[in-house]
């Protein structure tokens, strides 16, 4: 038996205790196409039903055990029976019955006897509004699952009854039951937050008399308290005369898209780590800066702040630790900045200030109606006072400072890139200057920083074309005045400038990451010349290299180590390699691994500028280093201070207390030497025994292998 799931045809009940009545019923119904079943009274007109779920119900009210009003009422209580099309088949045309008949769930009525063709079209008819109703019904419950899943309700206001009908999902948006809300647009309006109701008002009213749809967002308050923000959108609804008949809308809960709204502009205009504006936000800001200081011909400055040796703590103590620094000196930059509208003029109540994060340890300040350009340097000084003071980090006292660029609107440039570039140009003069200060941008310093520009050009095309030469500056041992050796030294032939010194390339190297190539090539280069000594007969000596920070800490060394003892042939032990206290310290197991391995290749050790950086004896054992070389700051006033010489004593004695060679550098008098061979120096560099030279000048100091007498 199939099921009504699977029905292809209509399916009618059939419910009259006359056999013959039934008979007729089902002829009519089967010729139009009609499946039927039937039952001879009430009670089996229920099993019926429940068994066969027909689609339709044909049924008699005078029947034995059980009446067709009965039937009818109880029918309407069994699944599926709240809907069914009941068709009242009697032969009582009185109205108390037929009036009887609807109050016990009869959809429709025919008397009897009946013409067969207005029976069957009474059912079609019945079915036809049935399977309408239905459609109906189920449309709504799907619109109703929509609208719960798209949080949308729907609501109607007749402006002249001030009627408000909110559908049920709008209802439980607002949470309200739907019996609870009083269905007044008054009511609605006193579920809008205070801030947004006239706003709400107005947008409804405008529909009305500027016949233009209504699209905004307002806030609804919860029964809670809380609020949340819906999007309301509605049309105005006339007749044929354009008299407005209603407004009909709807209203989509868009907290969360509100929500992640909020949250893009985070990421897009703050920084995440430090909440601050970010260069985004920032160059807006001084968009708007400059055209109201344009406009009103007042002053402002851009101040570039950068911490000094920031690298050095993120990579010493971690990027965790460095982003808690972070987080701590925007907290105390927003404090001091929080006071610079003392040095600026009062415009309509507007903050004077704006601080922002450009990336890293990078950061600016906006100073907007500025009485008098130089009071951007009294806000400078404070803010190089605040960061003086201690940081306190996870039980860590740590110290930075800063380095300040100022560029003045409209002296120094007129558009944000120009005020940036020329902010960032005074930072790096007050970088040159020692740090921790600040410094006013001028023309000179832009004509430096496009000749540094320039340099950085030549220095890459150096390295590509080897460009450098390699000077030597010979070591002595002190007690026999003997040459033992040489610091190698880097010079840069450039084609137009002439010989250069490091000093005038080297900073430069190192902020393009040049540097590591060029140490690269000074140890091949002069591995390669010390090698070539020792063929032309010279005595073996011990060539020194400084080596960088980046080529210590990179990936590179080992290798660059091995080849260029294997393709020069150089004994290891003519080759030593030179870091500083603060290359060695700034991550000590590492470095200890580093030392160790290169040990093991057989290279001299050596820490250069020893007593400058802020290493302790703990660590210092614990390096496999064979010297230390004294600091030439502390031989330069051996002489004229007392101080020096108990400090250069106690380098010395500690150094041979650990098995150390010490070699002091920057001796340029003899009274020098005496005093440091006194107190028990090994070996010596300086202008007194020889100025860095060339490879050939250096090669003529070298003594001769001794030859072997015949036996």
């Amino acid at each position: 038996m199939q099921t009504f799931q699977e029905r292809t045809c209509p399916l009618a009940l059939v419910v009259d205790d006359e056999p013959q009545m039934r008979t007729l019923v089902r002829a009519m119904l089967e010729q139009s196409g009609h499946e039927v079943c039937e039952a001879e009274n009430g009670r089996q007109a229920l099993e019926r039903f429940a068994e066969r779920r027909p689609d339709i119900v044909l049924m008699d009210i005078i029947m034995p055990e059980m009446d067709g009003f009965t039937a009818c009422s109880r029918l309407r209580g069994l699944m599926g029976g709240s809907r069914v099309p009941i068709l009242v088949m009697t032969g009582l045309d009185d109205t108390e019955s037929i009036a009887k008949a609807y109050e016990q769930g009869a959809t429709d009525f025919i008397t009897k006897p009946f013409n067969p063709m207005v029976l069957s079209y009474r059912v079609r008819y019945m079915l036809r509004g049935s399977r309408t109703l239905d459609a109906l019904i189920k449309s709504e419950v799907r619109l109703g699952l929509a609208q719960r899943i798209a949080k949308i309700g729907n609501w109607e206001w007749r402006p002249d009854t001030n009627q408000f009908t909110a559908s049920a999902e709008f209802c439980r948006l607002m949470g309200i039951r739907s019996q609870d809300f009083a269905g007044t647009f008054d009511a609605y309006i006193q579920l809008v937050h205070a801030e947004d109701r006239s706003r709400v008002e107005q947008a409804l009213k405008g529909t009305l008399t500027k016949r233009v749809p209504c699209d905004i967002d307002h806030r609804l308050i919860l029964p809670n308290g809380a609020d949340f923000t819906v999007n309301l959108q509605a049309e105005a609804v006339f007749d044929d005369q354009m008299k407005a008949l209603s407004i009909v809308g709807t209203a989509q809960d868009i907290t969360d898209r509100k929500q992640s709204e909020r949250e893009i502009h985070r990421l897009a205009y703050f920084d995440s780590l430090t909440g601050l504006p970010n260069r985004v936000l920032f160059k807006d800001r001084v968009e708007q800066a400059l055209l109201h200081a344009s406009r009103y011909r007042t002053t402002m400055a851009m101040l570039f702040l950068d911490l000094d040796r920031f690298k050095v703590i993120n990579d010493t103590l971690g990027h965790n630790i460095g982003d808690l620094l972070l987080k701590s000196v925007a907290d105390r930059l927003a404090e001091s900045v929080r006071h610079s509208d003392s040095v600026s003029r009062s415009v309509d109540k507007e903050e004077n200030h704006s601080l922002a994060r450009l990336g890293g340890d990078e950061f600016t300040v906006l100073l907007t109606n500025l009485c008098d350009a130089q009071d951007a340097g009294k806000v400078a000084r404070r803010i190089v006072e605040a960061l003086v003071k201690p940081f306190s980090i996870e039980g860590r006292e740590i110290f930075v400072t800063v380095s300040i660029g100022i560029a003045i609107f409209p002296s120094d440039g007129d558009s944000v890139d120009t005020l940036l570039k020329n902010a960032d140009c005074a930072m790096y003069h007050a970088k040159e200057e020692g740090r921790n200060n600040f410094q006013f941008y001028s023309s000179t310093l832009n004509a430096a920083a496009n000749e540094r520009l320039a340099l950085e050009g030549e220095l890459r095309h150096a390295v590509e074309r080897e460009e450098f030469v390699v000077y030597y500056q010979p070591k002595v041992n002190l007690r026999t005045g003997g040459i033992i050796g040489a610091e190698a030294l880097v010079r840069w032939q450039h084609p137009q400038r002439g010989l250069m010194q490091p000093a005038a390339f080297l900073p430069a190297a190192v902020d393009t990451g040049l540097i590591r190539a060029i140490d690269e090539w000074v140890l091949r280069t002069a591995c390669r010349h010390n090698q070539a000594w020792q063929h032309r007969g010279k005595m073996p000596v011990s060539i020194s290299i400084n080596v960088s920070n980046s080529l210590f800490h990179g990936n590179t060394l080992l290798s660059a180590v091995e080849q260029a003892l294997s393709q020069t042939g150089l004994t290891p032990a003519c080759l030593e390699l030179e870091l500083t206290e603060s290359i060695a310290m700034r991550n000590v197991e590492a470095s200890i691994v580093m030392l160790t391995a290169l040990k093991s290749m057989g290279v001299q050790l050596c820490i250069d500028d020893f007593g400058t950086g802020y290493s302790s004896l703990s660590y210092l054992q614990r390096l496999p280093i064979d010297m230390v070389k004294i600091d030439q700051s502390f031989i330069r006033e051996i002489l004229t201070q007392a101080q020096p010489a108990p400090i250069v004593r106690a380098i010395i004695a500690m150094a041979h207390s650990l098995n150390l060679l010490v070699l002091a550098e920057g001796v340029e008098q003899e009274a020098q030497r005496t005093l440091l061979l006194e107190e028990g120096c090994d070996e010596a560099q300086g202008y007194l025994f020889g100025q860095p030279m060339p490879e050939n000048a250096f090669a003529q100091l070298l003594q001769p292998v001794p030859l072997r007498k015949a036996s």
